[in-house]
């Protein structure tokens, strides 16, 4: 029989001290949506992950993902990706990834559109450490990106990415955390700067389910009035 104890089960609500220890997590979980309200635009990002441990020191990981725009009504671009980590020590790892992206653009006659297809590698380095009760993650990443052409793949874009994430395990299913991933364009600027705030729930010991909400702010040219929904479902083996 499904019932409320069951219900509490599920969620590691079984006594008022862990309600609290859930209570609080979730309320990181409406930091972004102060920008809600605002937006002109709701947009989707919804994937699926898995992750595949080879060793203690090595991982493969394979990522697939759609973009939708348009209050969640237009396909704006679809991905897949996969890439291998190595980790360095306790702390620090690096990895490298192939991404292939169909995006949404006009096509050359400008009456309808089409999906354009762009090939981006990248390749990270990560730190993590515990900070009180906090856990800190930082990610260095250099990533450039080529627009597939008729006659040859064109550069269209290398930037250098610092992320910086605070995330608060505790011993409920849920794990909020917020982040701000900042890019810079090599040779140009300081183009735009990510904030997400978000929740990490354990479904059980493989299997966890993130959601977040973000915004992206446009540090050069017009700011877009959008919010941004993400769902990412985790398999870790």
């Amino acid at each position: 029989m499904f019932n409320s104890e069951n219900v509490h089960s599920l969620f590691g609500l079984q006594t008022a001290s862990s309600s609290k220890r859930i209570f609080f997590p979730l309320l990181f979980l409406l930091l972004p949506f102060l920008s809600y309200s605002q937006a002109t635009d709701i947009g989707l990002w919804a994937g699926v992950g898995a992750e595949k441990k080879i060793n203690k020191k090595w991982s493969i990981n394979v990522n697939v993902q759609t973009r939708f725009t348009d209050n969640i009504s237009v396909l704006k671009a679809y991905l897949g990706e996969a890439g291998l980590s190595y980790k360095l020590n306790k702390h620090w790892e690096v990895s490298g990834y192939y991404r292939y992206i169909g995006r949404r653009k006009k096509n050359e006659d400008k009456t309808g559109y089409e999906y354009r297809s762009y090939n981006r590698f990248y390749a990270d380095l990560a730190y993590d450490h515990k900070i009180w009760k906090l856990k800190f993650d930082y990610r260095l990443r250099y990533q450039n990106q080529f627009q597939d052409d008729e006659s040859a793949a064109e550069n269209n874009s290398s930037y250098i990415r610092n992320k910086f994430e605070l995330s608060y395990p505790n011993k409920s299913r849920f794990t909020p955390y917020i982040s701000t991933d900042i890019f810079y364009e090599i040779g140009a600027d300081f183009d735009q700067m990510r904030n997400k705030a978000g929740i990490e729930i354990a479904i059980n010991k493989t299997n966890k389910l993130d959601l977040s909400g973000f915004t992206d702010y446009r540090l050069v040219g017009s700011q877009e009035n959008r919010f941004l929904i993400g769902v990412a479902y985790k398999v870790k083996f």
